[in-house]
């Protein structure tokens, strides 16, 4: 079978989640001797995405084939409307790949910088196309479907209002000054609503902010149309197939099917910890929403006589200004600890030195692998009660969960854990394991089977 993976983005440079769920599927449907090739973004500079808009390269073994995207020179009279909504110019390349390669089936794992175009070229070619959403993106622009403010967000309202107020307080703060933000939050949503209709009429004068605004109105509506010509969506966590089918998606589309993880790495570290303090963990992204901020404040609020450690592993130089906001959190207290990144296949012996992952995040997360990742370790999961966390945490059954931002009542929870390190262990031995890759692959190979005799019978 020849399948082809799309995914926003890939390794060696990217290597969080969703791209290593991507090359660890690939691999193994390599594996059991299927031709599997894979199409990725790459946020390239200007001048790169002019001379080389599409290169190639192989990833251990994979064949990767790299569109290089800068929105400038997609279209550079706006920030999003042709490579959020619908890149013509990577249609046109796909389509001439499809020709080409005419492959069986083409799985999504994240849409973004490529765009649901590839739904459309699949269409025509009657090729089955498969979608695993590992965040918001088909409802939020964003992704995160949270609000500069950190509020929550359930979606687009009809007419797009709120995403417009939040495009522009993320996007114009450094091009207006704060009283003008100030008004325009301040209009009224009808009058927002009626101002996007009419600057996209022809006789509008100003042309900047027409695409702009008429796209943001209508981006929900556009873009479900064309998820609902998928063959499947293989949701990973019961609260994405919610937020998708609320915001439009046919659920009769959904096959439930959570993340499968390479349990390798983890079959030979010790389930009993013997550290002298409680370790807590943190593994991921810094970035203001995966909450990072959360667990130093309440780290801060534990007396410095009660001893613990915290480690923090990521990439510090992904956000230096959140990561100095982390540093002057942390204000000297050496039981917190910046570890740096590690390669993937460490991640086993990562885990062996950690009592217990903290998960403070304050978005509502699809089901983070780092979780399923903790869980094979038989390592217990401190996490924000919201989304896909609580779904796979359940609170002192499997694990703890605490209110979103609530830094004072994680902190009470991390106190309650190091007094009494019992609690850890009981709570270990009730972790059920996560499906590894190989059964992973098992499910969405039947999926496939399935699509592929459908389209055949068609």
């Amino acid at each position: 079978m020849k399948i082809t993976l799309i995914v926003h983005q890939f390794l060696p440079e990217f290597s969080t989640g969703t791209e290593v769920l991507t090359y660890q599927t690939a691999k193994e449907f390599q594996r059991r001797g299927h031709n599997v090739e894979v199409i990725t973004g790459f946020p390239a500079e200007i001048s790169d995405a002019q001379e080389k808009p599409f290169t190639a390269y192989e990833y251990d073994g994979l064949p990767v084939h790299c569109y290089n995207y800068n929105v400038h020179v997609i279209s550079p009279n706006t920030n999003f409307v042709d490579f959020s909504n619908n890149n013509l110019s990577f249609k046109i390349y796909f389509r001439e790949y499809v020709n080409n390669t005419k492959p069986d089936i083409v799985h999504i794992f994240h849409p973004m910088r490529t765009t649901v175009s590839t739904i459309e070229v699949c269409n025509e070619y009657n090729i089955p196309v498969v979608f695993t959403p590992t965040d918001f993106w088909t409802i939020c622009i964003k992704t995160q479907l949270r609000m500069p403010d950190n509020t929550l967000c359930l979606g687009p309202d009809p007419d797009g209002v709120n995403c417009i107020r939040h495009v522009v307080s993320a996007s114009a703060a450094d091009r207006l000054p704060g009283w003008a933000i100030k008004i325009f939050n301040a209009l009224p949503d009808k009058l927002i609503a009626s101002l996007s209709r009419m600057t996209g009429k022809d006789w509008w004068p100003d042309k900047r902010l027409s695409p702009n605004l008429s796209y943001l109105a209508r981006r929900k509506e556009f873009i479900m149309e064309r998820i609902n010509r998928l063959d499947r969506v293989m949701v990973p966590a019961r609260f994405m197939e919610k937020m998708l089918v609320q915001n439009g998606l046919n659920q009769d589309l959904t096959s439930f099917i959570p993340f499968g993880i390479n349990a390798q790495p983890f079959e030979n570290i010790p389930q009993k910890r013997n550290n002298e303090r409680c370790v807590f963990g943190f593994i991921g992204t810094f970035l203001e929403h995966k909450g990072a901020h959360i667990l130093i404040e309440a780290a801060r609020l534990i007396p410095e006589n009660i001893p613990f450690e915290i480690r923090l592993y990521g990439n510090p130089d992904v956000d230096p200004t959140y990561t100095q906001r982390l540093k002057n959190l942390i204000a000297g207290d050496t039981r917190i600890q910046f570890c740096g990144t590690f390669p993937n296949d460490q991640i086993g012996e990562v885990f062996s030195g950690i009592d217990a992952l903290v998960v403070p995040s304050i978005w509502y997360e699809n089901t983070p692998l780092v979780m399923y990742s903790a869980h094979a370790a038989k390592v217990p999961v401190i996490g924000t009660d919201l989304g896909g966390i609580s779904e796979v945490v359940h609170h002192e059954e499997n694990g703890l969960v605490f209110e979103k931002g609530d830094s004072y009542g994680l902190s009470l929870l991390m106190k309650k854990v190091i007094e009494d390190r019992t609690i850890l262990s009981k709570l270990a031995t009730r972790i059920e394991p996560p499906q590894s890759i190989p059964a992973y692959v098992d499910r969405v190979e039947e999926v496939y089977t399935e699509v592929l005799e459908k389209k055949n019978a068609r």
